[in-house]
């Protein structure tokens, strides 16, 4: 057992609530009303130990010992810098996060529910480095836009990859955002511990765990989006809304500690064929047969029926489709079920034991294509944690994953995908201020045999080769951090990362958006070298700016281009492997405490991104006088200059803020449709919201788009009108 009391280092005072955490392990407490803590069941021997508190400096304690019967006197220093204490993702392990080798954002509950949103997809827009491109994550311009197939980040729920089966992509409507406790943003390739589909970075949601007492949580969130600004562009005359409720429950009955949620939303959406329907259930229990042992389960299961917007009617009528779209829809299931043993072996061995099945679903229309998929993936993790070997701590682990895709042959067909992976990643402590980290993980990707296709299908025939493909990728990484004194920490990393093709990248045969899309089975796995060179400063309690520069070079980057194949129709696409391309640039975040309680936060990013030409290049059918076979390109859909700005104040119970963006315009889009780049223009986009909590209830006024200012991110729609919306959420 391991005791003691946390105190506030200026007056003494009791801090009720603060956070211990065992690094290197999944044990912690809460100290009680008096600040006092106890940490049972650890067996003898030394920890380092991490305690925090809401406005205070988060304290790293080395080789304490536990079980010694001495108490510990622990006290904290105030700050006005919010800095995240803790992250998990960037090693696999808990560890400081002023330690950590990379580039890392976190969000917390309270910054996701400022938002006003139904999705996480708002709360990741403000992160320093990341961007929404239509449904898809940036992360320092490593995505761009691949019509919603092909993720290059990875997405993790509590651990688990979430990335689909068939498309490759990410579902954000079936994340139940009130019961996220925190976003980690992982920044850089990430292929050294997650392997394929994080080649551009790593999002690792994190759900709430069962309490300790009985809780109930509620939301309510109602909003109305305004008329545009032009009276031509209206498609309706009623009320443009959305609404919706979640609700949940938690308790601990003896060990086991139960979590229940359910939400229901409706919206008419914003434009026509945006309306939807969404019921979601989520469940998580958590069974402790010790203090060191413990088993979790989760259920996750949602359902999406949602009209399709395939792409506008005209430019003068923007927010309507043509007529043959107007019956276009689509309904999409989704289900996860994730299950996790974890035991403390011993004070210096720890190991976990993870399986999961994620299905996903969608039916369309066929004013919206005609398209089902029902995509399978199936998997296993065994993770070793080892600490014996000191001054190092030792990851390593092996994972297995099964993907059955069943669809109808003019589409996906019946595909399969199988991959093993073997991994170890380890942190050395050169000094007490230094750490080095070296990771290694192997990969063993197959695929089955291509397809043919349909009979009358317009691809060409030799879009469907019968190929097998049977790819080994060894990732490597190497990161550095080293921090001198309390204020300041260097970090350095580089690592390779890859990203097998999705079968949807590889397989697709269909018309969609004026665009006829064949198959390319002989479609490879990309890959890129990441590097980064950080620093993250402290300026006593007031001010911390964190720079960061980084470079990544890609080779056979998957996009969509005209088929160049000879025999191919005139309008075809399909994915392909552009030979190189590079992105490098600088991101800088800053933070500083002001008076009255107000604090300002700032982020800009710059990207220099371009792909190198090949000399045969087959340019799009549009928008040819801007590339040159042979030459370096802007690569599509990336942001050069990107900036967020804000102001907020909290006390008394109130909170209240206001944000800027400004993000530059495509230097280059996909070229596929005559208008090129003639709609898109800088983006100017500001947001305020206004907040009161009486008690355990909460309200929040939001307001996004406070200017009406009319953008399109992807060519021939509109983005978000202004947006009203008022929360009502509280704990009982």
């Amino acid at each position: 057992m391991l005791c003691g009391r946390i105190l506030d280092r200026r007056d003494g005072t009791a801090l009720p609530g603060a956070t211990v955490v065992v690094l290197g392990t999944e044990s912690g407490a809460l100290a009680d009303g008096e600040g006092r803590f106890c940490l049972q069941g650890l067996p003898p021997g030394s920890y380092d130990l991490l305690v925090s508190f809401v406005g205070y400096e988060a304290l790293k304690l080395h080789d304490v010992e536990a079980g010694s019967g001495r108490d510990l006197q622990i006290s904290l220093r105030r700050s006005s810098i919010e800095l995240p204490p803790l992250v998990v993702s960037a090693t696999r392990r808990r560890q400081a996060f002023i330690e950590a080798p990379l580039s890392i954002s976190v969000a917390n509950s309270g910054d996701i529910a400022a938002h006003n949103s139904f999705t996480l997809q708002a709360p990741l827009r403000y992160q320093p480095g990341v961007s929404m491109v239509g449904s898809q994550v940036n992360i320092r311009g490593s995505s761009g836009y691949s019509r919603g197939t092909g993720s290059r980040v990875l997405l993790l729920l509590d651990g688990f990859p979430m990335l689909s089966a068939d498309l490759g992509d990410i579902k954000w409507r079936s994340i139940p955002v009130g019961e996220v406790e925190r976003l980690e943003v992982i920044k850089g390739s990430g292929s050294a511990l997650y392997g394929t589909g994080a080649l551009g970075g790593v999002i690792n949601v994190i759900t709430r765990r069962p309490s300790a007492d009985p809780r109930t949580r509620f939301r309510l969130l109602g909003g109305l989006y305004s008329q545009p600004a032009h009276e031509s562009w209206r498609w309706t005359d009623g009320p443009m809304y959305l609404t919706g409720m979640d609700w949940s429950h938690s308790r601990r009955l003896g060990r086991t500690g139960a979590l229940v949620s359910a939400g229901y939303k409706r919206s008419s959406g914003y434009h026509e064929n945006d309306d939807f329907r969404r019921y979601h259930l989520f469940a998580k229990g958590v069974h402790h047969f010790s203090p060191g042992t413990y088993w979790s389960n989760l259920v996750n299961w949602s359902v999406d029926d949602h009209g399709v917007f395939l792409r506008w009617k005209n430019r003068l009528e923007p927010l309507k489709v043509p007529a043959k779209d107007q019956d276009a829809g689509t309904v999409s299931w989704n289900l996860n079920l994730n299950s996790e043993f974890y035991r403390l072996h011993n004070r210096s061995l720890g190991y976990r034991l993870k399986g999961f099945y994620y299905r996903t679903a969608f039916d369309n229309t066929r004013s919206a294509g005609g398209f089902e998929s029902v995509g399978h993936k199936t998997g296993a993790e065994v993770q070793v944690d080892y600490t014996g070997w000191e001054p190092a701590a030792l990851t390593a682990g092996t994972f297995a994953a099964y993907d059955l895709v069943r669809s109808p042959g003019d589409f996906l067909g019946r595909r399969t995908l199988l991959n093993l992976a073997f991994y170890s990643h380890g942190v050395y402590s050169l000094l007490p201020q230094a750490e080095i980290s070296v990771g290694l993980r192997y990969d063993l990707h197959r695929r089955d045999r291509g397809g043919q296709s349909a009979l009358g299908s317009p691809c060409p025939p030799s879009s469907n080769r019968d190929i097998r493909h049977l790819q080994r990728q060894f990732s490597p990484q190497v990161g550095m951090s080293y921090r001198f004194g309390s204020g300041t920490a260097l970090r350095a990393s580089a690592g390779r990362g890859f990203r097998a093709p999705s079968v949807a990248e590889i397989h697709t045969q269909a018309a969609a958006s004026g665009l006829l899309v064949c198959p390319n089975p002989g479609l490879h796995a990309e890959h890129n070298w990441s590097s980064e060179l950080g620093v993250r400063q402290s300026l006593a309690d007031f001010a911390a700016l964190d720079l960061a520069l980084f470079w990544n070079t890609f080779e056979d980057l998957i996009e969509a281009r005209p088929n160049p194949l000879p025999d191919a129709a005139s309008a075809a696409t399909s994915f392909r492997n552009i030979s190189r391309a590079r992105i490098r640039g600088l991101e800088v975040e800053g933070q500083l405490a002001l008076p009255h309680g107000l604090r300002w936060r700032t982020a800009f990013t710059f990207l220099d991104a371009v792909e190198f030409l090949a000399p045969d290049e087959i340019l799009p059918p549009y928008c040819r006088k801007d590339l040159v076979p042979g030459e370096q390109a802007p690569l599509p859909y990336r942001f050069r200059h990107q900036l967020t700005t804000g102001i907020a104040a909290t006390g008394r119970g109130n909170r209240m803020g206001a944000t800027l963006r400004y993000l530059s315009r495509f230097e280059r889009v996909s070229g596929l449709f005559p208008e090129c780049r003639r709609d898109h223009r800088p983006i100017y986009l500001a947001d305020a919201f206004v907040g009161r909590r009486w008690g355990p209830v909460e309200v929040n006024v939001r307001v996004d788009n406070l200017l009406q200012y009319h953008y399109i991110l992807t060519e021939r729609k509109i983005r978000s009108m202004r947006r009203f919306s008022l929360a009502l959420s509280g704990v009982i």
